[in-house]
């Protein structure tokens, strides 16, 4: 009878086959590297949660696969709580949580339209505590108004360009997404992960070039739909 160690690397052997068949899906015909699709896992930014246990199973695996006694046998066994957290791993991977579910839903975002008063909009984000406001037409996105692209409107045109009925629209150079001096935008496709799009927030903020929104769109395209916008602050949460 195969003693309960045995039967411990057989699940084990057998959870880590299931990973590496995920992960082959998962980079079919995206791989970056010509390693293991796990030593390509480990490399994305998506595997941060799970990123330290998962490199020891591949060392176990590595050593349960390659490595026996003079009698064949394997000089280690996992125990059970190293099976326990691969099995933990694989769940992981077949349900990434998706920044789709973290932001603001498409259809409870406040978007202006470039023939919309300012202050008007102003007056919203003051009331509803908002500190953008993505800016749309009939062709999708144009840009998002903040307090950053008023300033910048006030620095191009100066004071007296302000009057009560400006209207967004007159904003369209200060509200670019292209302007080097607006602040930084991002558009993901509805697969990204929450770990992919906290990476962009924090990789932006080492470089002293804040991220200040990430779109989520069907494809990642700035003029498809917004199914979704997401600040810092849904992303860079303590409970996340």
């Amino acid at each position: 009878m195969e003693s309960r160690e045995g039967l411990r690397s057989e699940r084990f052997l057998t959870l880590y086959r299931k990973l590496e068949g995920l992960l082959e899906k998962r980079y079919d015909g995206k791989r970056m590297s010509s390693g293991s699709v796990v030593m390509e896992y480990l490399h994305d930014a998506d595997s941060a949660p799970c990123r330290t246990d998962l490199d020891l199973c591949r060392e176990i695996r590595n050593i349960l696969s390659h490595n026996t006694d003079g009698e064949g046998e394997a000089v280690v066994e996992p125990s059970e709580a190293v099976v326990n957290t691969l099995e933990d791993i694989v769940a992981y991977v077949q349900r990434p949580r998706l920044a789709l579910d973290y932001g603001t839903p498409g259809d409870k975002i406040l978007f202006a339209h470039p023939n919309d008063e300012a202050i008007g909009v102003m007056r919203h984000m003051m009331r509803m505590g908002y500190s953008h406001v993505p800016v749309r037409d009939r062709t999708g996105l144009v840009g998002v108004f903040s307090a950053a692209s008023l300033m910048r409107y006030v620095g191009d045109t100066g004071f007296d360009s302000l009057h009560d009925n400006l209207r967004i629209g007159e904003l369209k150079n200060a509200l670019d997404f292209d302007d080097e001096r607006s602040e930084k935008y991002a558009f993901f496709d509805k697969s990204a992960t929450l770990t992919a799009v906290r990476e962009a927030f924090e990789k932006r903020r080492e470089r002293n070039s804040r991220l200040a929104v990430a779109f989520i769109t069907e494809d990642g395209e700035q003029h498809s739909q917004v199914l979704a916008m997401l600040t810092s602050w849904d992303v860079l949460r303590d409970d996340q």
